[in-house]
């Protein structure tokens, strides 16, 4: 099994601070979404081989628990990206032999981020 993408919600109208998130901070490069998916809102990005959906959810509430987590190699590096733009970092230590910290979108939803080649189930 593999995993095709992950989806998060955000607002109606707020592509351009996805955009900023995602790709600003993130690094990713945004993909066209093909119609009927395109007039909905939202908006879709890659790296790599990971692919976020982001899309426009009526009554839109922050996901505070559920997050997808990413592996990235500099963990410092991305820290100071966010911090820069005002996001706060919280780190975390409760699993051994993991460097990882959690963050938020730009519309609330919790995302993880750990350190490459740290810990456990690493495939």
């Amino acid at each position: 099994m593999k995993l095709d993408h992950i989806q998060l919600a955000m607002p109606e109208g707020k592509e351009e601070e996805a955009r900023s998130f995602f790709i600003g901070i993130l690094e990713m490069e945004e993909e066209e979404k093909p119609e009927p998916l395109a007039s909905r809102g939202g908006c879709w990005f890659r790296k790599e081989e990971v692919i976020v959906h982001v899309g426009v959810e009526n009554s839109f509430v922050p996901q505070k628990k559920a997050h997808p987590a990413f592996v990235v190699e500099n963990l410092t590096n991305l820290e100071k990206k966010l911090k820069e733009k005002s996001y706060q970092v919280i780190w975390d230590e409760a699993l051994p032999n993991r460097k990882r910290f959690y963050t938020t979108d730009s519309f609330g939803n919790r995302i993880e981020f750990l350190k490459a080649g740290d810990g456990f189930n690493q495939l």
